[in-house]
């Protein structure tokens, strides 16, 4: 985030809202369907990492573990908040796969084909 603000670039409003909004569905989705884990792609790791600490700061009950154990409390109980990262999948080109990059694979043959399924070579960078 750092890097891009300071560039020539820049970032976007949509760029740098997304952690927000990604926080906040974690939140979101801890709070109302008791999810505990977030996955992602390894780009992901910040956004996750936001949520943790927004279930954390919002759920402020006594005093808190660190972020890494991924532990917060609630109205002393003990509530699970952890997030992991894969490695990204990236064609052959290094490219990675995404609905932004305009290559996502879709596991409905509605969007990707059966034929165009099987085509796919991915490899980890």
């Amino acid at each position: 985030m750092k890097n891009r603000l300071s560039s020539e670039s820049g970032i976007s409003f949509t760029e740098f809202s997304y952690q927000l909004l990604q926080a906040y569905d974690f939140h979101h989705l801890h709070s109302e369907k008791g999810c505990t884990i977030q996955i992602g792609g390894s780009d992901q790791w910040g956004n996750i990492v936001a949520g943790i600490d927004l279930i954390k700061s919002l759920n402020k009950g006594g005093s808190s573990p660190s972020i890494q154990e991924g532990q917060v409390k609630e109205d002393e109980k003990e509530v699970q908040a952890y997030g992991m990262t894969i490695p990204l999948l990236t064609t052959s080109n290094g490219e990675k796969f995404g609905k932004s990059a305009g290559n996502a694979v879709w596991l409905d043959e509605g969007r990707t084909g059966i034929s165009d399924f099987y085509q796919v070579s991915p490899r980890r960078p």
